[in-house]
C-alpha cells in the first residue's frame, strides 16, 4: 500500500515523527546484535591480499552457484538443459558457460529466480529502477541487506563517519508537498540522524533556506545525487556564498559524477566529493579510497567487465550475498573505463581499479555517418558555469543541447561549449542550443543526461546489440 498520499496531507511535525518512526524502524532491522559481527568481519577484510581476496570469492561463488543450482528453478532449469554441472564452476573464469542475463529476462522470468526455501529466509520485499528506470520488485534477504550496509559503511568509514554522524541527505524521495512554499523544506529522521532536503524545491527563491539550514545544524557529511548537489553548489559559488563550517566529506552515488559537477561541489564545500557504486540487487559494489581511486569490493559480489571496446566494459555482477533471489552473471546496464590490470593504488586496498563509471540513464547521440557516440559528457568537462545539460535528439542529423546557464555564463562558454561538442561529434551533425530554466527529472529525481527518440540511439536498443 502506498501511504505517500497520506503522509504529504499530514502537518510538518506529523511528517518529522514518521520519517523517525521510519528511521527507527530501518535501524531496528539492519543494525542489530548480528550485524555488529558481519560489521566487524567486513571490516577486517578492507586490506586483504589479491590472492586472499580471490580464494574468498571463490569459495562465495562455489556456495552462490551450488544453491542456486538445487534450490532456484530458473537456474536448475537452465543448467539441465545446458549439460551445466554446479560443480564445475569454482572460478571467475568458469562463469563463461552461463548466459549474461538482464533486467527484461529477470522481470520475464521473476517467479523462477525466487529461492524454493524463501519461507526460511528471513527477507523484505524492495524495488528498484536502476539505470534504464525498468522497475524490478525482488525479496532480499536481511543478511545481504546487513552486509550491503556493512560494506557501504567500510567505505564511508575510510573518511571518519559513521552511523552516528549526522548529514543531509539529497535524493529523490518526495519528503515535502511540491505546493509549499514556505520553509522547511526538509524533513528530520533524529535515529537515522539524517536532515532530508527536498529534491523539488531547489530554486534560486528557497536554496538560501536550505543554506541556512546546514550552518544551523553543521552536518559534517553531506551526501546525494551529484545533480542535485551541484545546483545547490552553484548557487553558493554564484554568490559567492561559504558555509560557516567544514564537512568533512560530500559523497554522491546513484549517478555518474560529472567533471564539472565534481569540481562545482569540491569548490562549494571545501571539501573532498567522493563517490561509490552499488545497487540493489547486490550483484557489484565499487567504493573511493582516500587517496581518490575507485577500488571493486571484491569480497562482496563477482564483477565481471566485458569490453564494448578499447576504451569501456559491461559491468555483470553475481550475488555473493542474497540467496533469496540469486542473480548469476547479470547486467547492470552500467559501462565502466579501466586502469591497466597490473596498476595498483597506493592505498594498500587490492580490489581492482576502475577509472569511472557511467551509471546513468544516458541514450547514444548518433551522427548522420551511423556513429553512436557515448561519454558524451566530457564535452562538459570545463564547463563550470553550466549549472545543469541535457542532450536531445529527436532525429539523425541533429541534436538539441538543453542547458541550464549559470550566472558568469558568457558567450565564450557557448563558443566553448560548441568547440567541445564539435570535437567529439563532428561537422556534419546539426547543433541547436536551447536554453531552459530547469530540465525535467524521472520519478525518483533523476537526471537523464542524454535522451534519444531514434531506436538505435536507445540504451536499451545499444545493450542487446552489443
Amino acid at each position: 500500500m502506498n501511504f505517500e498520499p497520506l503522509y504529504l496531507r499530514l502537518p510538518i511535525f506529523a511528517q518529522n515523527a514518521l520519517c523517525s518512526i521510519y528511521g527507527n524502524r530501518l535501524i531496528a532491522r539492519r543494525y542489530n546484535q548480528q550485524y555488529q559481527a558481519l560489521e566487524k568481519e567486513i571490516f577486517s577484510r578492507e586490506f586483504w591480499s589479491g590472492e586472499k581476496l580471490r580464494e574468498y570469492a571463490c569459495q562465495r561463488l562455489q556456495s552462490m552457484i551450488t544453491y542456486a543450482a538445487v534450490n532456484v528453478p530458473y537456474y536448475r532449469q537452465l543448467f539441465a538443459s545446458q549439460g551445466i554441472k554446479a560443480e564445475d564452476i569454482h572460478r571467475p573464469e568458469d562463469l563463461s558457460v552461463l548466459p549474461i542475463i538482464d533486467k527484461g529476462t529477470v522481470q520475464e522470468h521473476r517467479s523462477e529466480f525466487f529461492s524454493e526455501e524463501l519461507k526460511r529466509i528471513p527477507h523484505s520485499i524492495v524495488h528498484t529502477s536502476g539505470t534504464t528506470g525498468a522497475g524490478l520488485i525482488f525479496p532480499l534477504s536481511l543478511k545481504a541487506e546487513q552486509e550491503q550496509w556493512a560494506v557501504w559503511w567500510r567505505y564511508r568509514a575510510r573518511f571518519g563517519i559513521d552511523t552516528q554522524t549526522w548529514y543531509a541527505h539529497f535524493y529523490g524521495k518526495s519528503v515535502v508537498p511540491q505546493n509549499q512554499t514556505k520553509p522547511p523544506f526538509w524533513r528530520i529522521n533524529k535515529p537515522g540522524h539524517q536532515i532530508l532536503f527536498s529534491a523539488y524545491h531547489m530554486s534560486d527563491v528557497y536554496l538560501p533556506y536550505y543554506i541556512d539550514e546546514l550552518n544551523k545544524r553543521k552536518p559534517l557529511w553531506i551526501q546525494g545525487y551529484p545533480s542535485l548537489l551541484s545546483i545547490l553548489a552553484s548557487f553558493m559559488l554564484e554568490r559567492g556564498i561559504q558555509l560557516n563550517y567544514q564537512p568533512k566529506v560530500v559523497t554522491v552515488g546513484a549517478e555518474s559524477l560529472l567533471p564539472q559537477q565534481k569540481a562545482l561541489i569540491e569548490s562549494a564545500f571545501n571539501t573532498k566529493c567522493r563517490q561509490h557504486y552499488g545497487m540493489t540487487e547486490t550483484v557489484a559494489n565499487i567504493s573511493e579510497c582516500p587517496e581518490g581511486n575507485l577500488h571493486v569490493d571484491e569480497d562482496y559480489a563477482l564483477v565481471e567487465f566485458i569490453p564494448i571496446d578499447d576504451n569501456s566494459y559491461r559491468i555483470i555482477g553475481t550475488t555473493f550475498t542474497n540467496f533469496a533471489f540469486p542473480l548469476i552473471r547479470y547486467d547492470t546496464g552500467d559501462v565502466a573505463e579501466l586502469y591497466e590490470a597490473s596498476s595498483k593504488c597506493s592505498c594498500g586496498r587490492n580490489g581492482r581499479l576502475v577509472k569511472s563509471i557511467d551509471g546513468r540513464i544516458e541514450d547514444y547521440v548518433l551522427t548522420p555517418d551511423g556513429r553512436r557516440i557515448g561519454r558524451t559528457d566530457h564535452i562538459f568537462k570545463d564547463m563550470i558555469n553550466i549549472k545543469e545539460c541535457q542532450i536531445c535528439q529527436d532525429e539523425p542529423s541533429s541534436v538539441v543541447f538543453r542547458i541550464v546557464r549559470g550566472a558568469k555564463y558568457t558567450n565564450e562558454d557557448e563558443r566553448l561549449l560548441l568547440y567541445e561538442a564539435r570535437k567529439r561529434l563532428g561537422n556534419e551533425l546539426k547543433i541547436q542550443i536551447s536554453y531552459v530554466e530547469k530540465i525535467e527529472r524521472t520519478k525518483t529525481g533523476k537526471l537523464r543526461f542524454v535522451i534519444s527518440k531514434l531506436a538505435q540511439g536507445k540504451l536499451d536498443r545499444q545493450r542487446k546489440d552489443v
